[in-house]
């Protein structure tokens, strides 16, 4: 079988971005599920950590992919990628976490990292010696890399392990593509057909094995031990296991931090703090539970003698356990004539409904050890914000109730919240409209939309003391000066609190994150304490500092091989800074990196907002965003490197005003859309993401192109820093959304576009040779190295790399 060698370059590519983005998605259950929720984000940003470090080797030592073998070269790496895939696999599942030890931690990330960083490798030489088809380049790249997307929403039921195999085929298959490229020429080294075949099968084996005789399990999981569990499975959004029945109650436990009891149907289910209302209600109805997960909440209802009970559950693995396996044991609970199951976000269908509730119930299944070790402060929380709990006041007939739990830890930020909502509901004084009581360091807090009467406060009291909950606030009894000050002020901040107590709201979804911005700095000093109390800052804190240490590492050290590697040849040392242009070419490849990543955090997450698709919001934004985002590059094929400075300047600046507009009406748009029908929401969704994919997209290919008429040998280094830089966004970007909100997000943004637009570098004026005026790396081999025009022309189905002119 013949393949053009463009042909198989471009499928190749396509090949190896949708391995990536498998790989990616695949880790990020994987280490939620070994190390804690915090942990995916950080797997988030390994692609880019890679990406950079495989553009930053290309740079000091070019020789690793020359034209004469760049398909040999790169079905190698494909392959190498693929075996990395497999190893790194096998060292997460096999030996899991070791507690308490961080560099066993870091070993395992940096594991984690290499296929990354050798698929970078190769698509960093694909860009370096093929510049002159970037805008195709990319599309190509963009589009394998959302089928990716679409590949982990179908392989993630069958295990993140599995996935994770699976993308270890397609890094093979990247190699089949390169390989059968290689022969497409005679003068083209061919590739190791031998090295391409054995990953190809072994992947394929090795999955295959894991499908007929299972052995493919994470070890050391963050919940109950292995002997428990009893049930084992896999949703697209994380490992769901439930333990062995004990004491009439199986514990189906939810990704690492989160958990929800499966009551026996022979069993009464235990009194809880979130059933208060009932006292109040009896049997009146309708009740809606949000968040039904095993059930406990529902039952809890019907042994109320409610005739009504909507549950809603947006997580469709928690339904397939409940009525698959589970259904005989929890009475067929979903399926009983008085419950109405509803599969979607709870707040959409709150917006939507024309119900009216008596009672309104929103469980917590956060652990409290989660809640307390800060392992849910980068989780966001869509119903625990000001807007989200006056949606659900809304929906309250006037005597009606709504009833929040969170664990003890969090209680003073969830009486803010209510306090906030009842305010702006219109309660003149909230302390009178709330009560609440806890147990098992559990705190169950109960909102009216009128006054509660002095006989509803002793009908709660009387349901607390009979089934021993504690008290924890009440209009007549705050029980701490501080509740009492937050309830005064209508859940207004409190400056000398320990904790941030500021209510979240819908720009700042952050509920579980209470670092006050003056604490910051004292907090990320400590770093025991750091890592013992708020997990999540620790995931960005180390996140941050990798990225800060390898983007300082690159951006240097090219500088002083140059210099090295001229000193060594006798040749005149070169300045300290490398000339303006390069500079700026450097600084624009970062900015635009940055602001990528930046864009990326924002749009996506309200990209995910808008869609009405649960359990496959991320791959549909996934699609929309990268596709659009390769359609605009492929835009640029046109433009010319003369203009391409022009144009640069013009994007980067359009995106410094979509960025401010979207700062100013993405959140008022995100929540106005939650009443729509599913329809309308999809296209909202798509002019969102489409407009910001074009302009996104094109700025890559430019920058390619005006690094290509100034400096080919440049590109590796410029996109090594791109991705670096992003990585770094990532992190910073997450601490600013936790702190300040997605609105100054997205203005930091558009300041990184801001300045990507006054740091775009000028096209040559005339064209120069590869590689002039740039020094060699030290690692370089100028000998061994053919000039690319040769090599273009002794391959004349490749196309050459961009003119330098």
């Amino acid at each position: 079988m013949r393949v053009s060698q463009r042909s198989g370059l471009f499928s190749g590519v396509a090949a190896l971005a949708c391995a990536t983005v498998l790989l990616e998605i695949s880790l990020t259950r994987i280490c939620a599920a070994l190390f804690g929720e915090p942990h995916a984000f950080v797997a988030l940003a390994l692609p880019l950590l890679g990406a950079g470090a495989g553009g930053a080797a290309l740079y000091l030592a070019p020789s690793l992919v020359r034209p004469a073998a760049l398909f040999a070269r790169m079905a190698a790496l494909s392959s190498l990628a693929s075996g990395a895939t497999l190893a790194a696999v096998v060292l997460l599942s096999q030996r899991g976490p070791a507690p308490g030890a961080l560099p066993w931690l870091a070993l395992l990330y940096a594991a984690s990292t290499v296929p990354f960083a050798l698929a970078g490798l190769a698509l960093a030489a694909a860009i370096r010696h093929v510049a002159s088809e970037m805008p195709r380049l990319y599309l190509l790249d963009l589009v394998g890399g959302a089928l990716g997307g679409l590949a982990a929403a179908a392989a993630l039921r069958a295990g993140a392990p599995r996935a994770a195999l699976a993308a270890a085929i397609f890094f093979a298959v990247a190699g089949v593509f390169f390989y059968l490229a290689s022969r497409g020429q005679g003068d083209e080294q061919r590739a190791h057909g031998g090295l391409v075949a054995t990953f190809v099968l072994g992947s394929f084996v090795l999955l295959a094995g894991d499908l007929g005789a299972p052995w493919l399990r994470l070890a050391g999981l963050r919940r109950g031990a292995a002997d428990r569990t009893e049930h084992e499975a896999w949703s697209e959004r994380s490992l769901i296991t439930v333990d062995k029945p004990r004491a009439g109650a199986a514990m189906m436990r939810i990704g690492s931090a989160a958990q929800s009891p499966i009551v026996d149907a022979k069993t009464p289910p235990p009194a809880q703090p979130e059933d208060m209302a009932y006292a109040l209600h009896k049997d009146e109805g309708p009740a809606l539970v949000v968040g039904a997960g095993g059930g406990r909440d529902v039952r809890a209802a019907l042994k109320a003698g409610q005739k009504d009970v909507y549950a809603v559950e947006g997580d469709r693995g928690v339904l397939e356990v409940m009525r698959g396996r589970y259904a005989a044991y929890s009475g067929n609970l979903f399926d009983k004539p008085e419950v109405h199951l509803v599969v979607g976000d709870g707040r959409s269908f709150a917006r939507r409904t024309p119900l009216l509730f008596r009672n309104i119930v929103i469980p917590s299944p956060e652990t409290a050890e989660a809640s307390s070790t800060g392992a849910l402060a980068l989780s966001e929380s869509r119903l625990h914000t000001v807007e989200g709990v006056e949606d659900f006041l809304s929906r309250l007939l006037p005597e009606g109730t709504l009833v929040l739990s969170r664990a003890d830890v969090d209680f003073d930020r969830l009486l803010s919240l209510a306090a906030a909502a009842l305010r702006r509901a219109g309660a003149a004084a909230p302390k009178d409209h709330l009560f609440a009581c806890s147990a098992a360091q559990r705190t169950a807090l109960l909102a009216r939309r009128t006054p509660l009467a002095p006989e509803d406060v002793e009908a709660l009291r009387r349901h607390c003391r009979r089934h021993k909950f504690s008290e924890a606030f009440a209009p007549d009894r705050p029980q701490t000066p501080l509740r009492a000050s937050i309830v005064a002020s209508g859940g207004g901040r409190a400056p000398d609190a320990a904790v941030d107590l500021a209510p979240p709201t819908d720009d700042r979804p952050f509920f579980s994150y209470a670092v006050p911005a003056r604490r910051l700095p004292a907090v990320l000093g400590d770093l025991g304490a750091l890592r013992a109390e708020q997990a999540g800052l620790f995931a960005l804190a180390a996140l941050l500092a990798a990225g800060v240490g390898l983007f300082a590492l690159v951006a240097l050290l090219p500088a002083l091989a140059a210099r090295a590697g001229r000193l060594l040849r006798g040749a005149p040392a070169p300045a300290a800074a490398p000339p303006p242009r390069r500079a700026r070419a450097l600084f624009f490849f970062a900015a635009i990196g940055a602001g990528f990543a930046l864009v990326e955090l924002a749009v996506l997450r309200h990209g995910l907002l808008l869609l009405d698709l649960p359990a496959y919001e991320l791959p549909a934004v996934l699609v929309i965003l990268l596709v659009s985002a390769g359609v605009g590059g492929l835009l640029t094929a046109r433009v010319a490197p003369d203009a391409a400075t022009w144009a640069s300047a013009r994007v980067a600046e359009a995106l410094v005003v979509a960025a401010a507009l979207a700062a100013a009406g993405l959140v008022p748009l995100a929540r106005w859309s939650l009443g729509l029908a599913a329809f309308p929401r999809a296209l909202l969704a798509v002019a969102l993401l489409v407009p910001f994919g074009l302009l996104v997209g094109s700025l890559a290919p430019l920058g390619v192109k005006l690094v290509a008429s100034l400096a080919p040998a440049l590109l590796p280094w410029c996109w090594s820093l791109g991705a670096l830089a992003g990585a770094i966004a990532m992190a910073l970007g997450a601490l600013c959304a936790m702190s300040l909100g997605y609105s100054a997000l997205l203005l930091g943004a558009g300041l990184a576009y801001l300045l990507a637009a006054a740091a775009v570098p000028p096209a040559a004026a005339g064209a120069i040779a590869e590689g002039d005026g740039e020094p060699e790396p030290s690692g370089a081999d100028p000998a061994a190295a053919p000039p690319a025009r040769g090599a273009a022309e002794a391959q004349p189905d490749v196309p050459a790399a961009a003119p330098v002119g």
